[in-house]
């Protein structure tokens, strides 16, 4: 209870509220414009948070990102029929249509609500369920914890999208990446050709700006080229907004989705993108107007939306209490523990308890906060998206690279961002995405510091983890979720394709 009270004050401090705030409106602002990404808004603001008062300000600031910044792909989703996100797909199906017919505002409202929502009720998921998780947890050696970072290498998987083959090899490279510099255990040099450059490793900011927020950069300038700058109109944000009988009505639409989604965002590498699209087709099978659907459906908007804030809280359930992410995004939330010092699992809630508590009451209250942020700064952060990128750009830039030095003072670190921007850029011409690889990189030391403890401990038998039940049973539920991945990635490609021809059929009819 100390350890609770405690974090749930420093959450309340005027100094946090503050900044769960400005994390927030930062969010909503990348998360609104068609190309960039939440990761991107994580990534800006990461080297800013050396300068706050804890590590635990700092998680929390990353987190008001990622809430702000799934509401924010919503803004674009209705406005321009443009997802800002992966997670916002769904949204577009019935908040342009909606958009279209005059009703933005309500279309807008009705994101901002859901959300809010089911946020929230994924973040008191959060708050009563992490702690028996983690004193279970607590029980585990170091065989369980190599199955677990098994376990969070199944998420390459989930997010490889139809092409897993691609997503193992990214991970294999991130793996060996990883390898560079100082063996931990022994102290040899590995894979560094004598390079002073290359003892330390590549450590994970330079990885992170290189491999996501650089290649984002570069593509949307790529982009903004081939279109010749041209910015694309959107649809004009009435005065008509929700009312209170039709938040009512939306509040089983809601619940139902919610529900779906934090059930789903607790298993290692269900994102976002997969649970809109099951959470969309549970509940229009089950409304009571499922011909609305698609053609503007206040219940299609809450049931996409619900599903992707809810998602946030629940994603962090496996990561706080495990030290494996639930999803890409918290794949470099866990990055970020390990460059403040916080070490993610059930040892956390005993030596760093008042961190982990304020971790989840800076979600709850960034949730609440959404609500407030959302209404007052919608329609502003709405024209940020007609702003042009040869203004946004560059400043980006800029962010990007003095993060990179800001980290360790060192001008290494930026010499490792462009040699890393240039590798990268060759795994994008090869259509190889850098999320599995950041993930190898991430996961490779924890597998690799457990399997010689093990070895270690159990005299080099190698059998050791399929003789003990509990990692046994780890690894046979990370091959299960493997090969479910592979079947559910077919089917949300299949969806989007539809989603894509819908979308054309209705340009099409509206140039006639």
């Amino acid at each position: 209870m100390e350890a609770i009270l405690s974090g749930l004050f420093e959450v309340l401090s005027f100094g946090n509220i503050f900044i769960i705030l400005a994390s927030l409106i930062l969010g909503m602002i990348v998360g609104c414009i068609p190309g960039l990404t939440v990761t991107l808004g994580i990534i800006l603001l990461l080297p800013l948070t050396y300068s706050f008062q804890s590590g635990g300000t700092a998680i929390v600031a990353l987190l008001s990102v990622y809430v702000g910044g799934m509401y924010g792909g919503s803004i674009s989703a209705i406005l321009l029929n443009t997802p800002g996100t992966n997670s916002a797909i769904a949204t577009c199906l019935d908040g342009h249509p909606l958009s279209k017919k005059g009703k933005a505002k309500k279309a807008l409202d009705v994101s901002l609500y859901a959300s809010v929502i089911g946020g929230l009720i994924a973040a008191f998921l959060l708050l009563f369920t992490s702690q028996p998780v983690a004193r279970f947890v607590s029980f585990f050696t170091s065989t369980e914890y190599f199955a677990l970072a098994i376990l969070g290498l199944s998420l390459i998987a989930g997010v490889s999208g139809d092409n897993v083959l691609k997503g193992i090899i990214s991970g294999l490279i991130g793996i060996f990446i990883s390898q560079i510099g100082l063996d931990s255990v022994t102290g040899v040099s590995r894979f560094t050709f004598d390079s002073m450059l290359l003892y330390g490793g590549l450590s994970i900011m330079p990885a992170m700006i290189a491999m996501i927020a650089l290649i984002q950069i570069m593509e949307k300038s790529k982009d903004y080229i081939n279109t010749k700058g041209k910015i694309a109109e959107i649809s004009k944000i009435d005065k008509d907004g929700i009312t209170n009988k039709e938040r009512i009505s939306l509040l089983p639409a809601i619940w139902k989705s919610t529900w779906i989604s934090s059930i789903l965002g607790v298993m290692p590498g269900v994102g976002g993108g997969v649970s809109q699209f099951l959470c969309y087709n549970e509940v229009k099978r089950t409304s009571k107007n499922p011909q609305e659907f698609g053609k503007g459906s206040l219940e299609g908007i809450a049931a996409a939306e619900a599903s992707n804030n809810a998602i946030v809280g629940t994603a962090l359930i496996p990561l706080l209490t495990l030290g494996i992410p639930g999803d890409g995004v918290t794949a470099l939330l866990l990055g970020a523990f390990i460059l403040h010092g916080i070490v993610p699992g059930p040892t956390m809630f005993t030596k760093q308890a008042s961190t982990v508590y304020m971790i989840i009451f800076g979600v709850i209250f960034a949730n609440i906060l959404l609500y407030l942020v959302g209404n007052l700064f919608t329609k502003s952060i709405a024209k940020i998206v007609q702003v042009k990128y040869s203004f946004l750009g560059p400043i980006i830039l800029v962010f990007c690279f003095a993060g990179a030095f800001a980290a360790n003072g060192s001008s290494y670190e930026v010499i490792l961002v462009i040699l890393t921007l240039l590798f990268t850029y060759i795994l994008v011409i090869l259509d190889i995405s850098t999320i599995p690889l950041m993930l190898g990189m991430i996961l490779a030391p924890i597998i690799e510091r457990n399997f010689v403890n093990s070895m270690t401990i159990y005299n080099n038998d190698v059998l050791i983890f399929l003789k003990k039940p509990l990692s046994l049973a780890i690894l046979i539920l990370a091959a299960i979720l493997t090969i479910s991945f592979v079947k559910i990635n077919k089917k949300i490609a299949k969806m989007e394709i539809e989603l894509e021809n819908q979308t054309l059929d209705t340009l099409t009819l509206e140039t006639n």
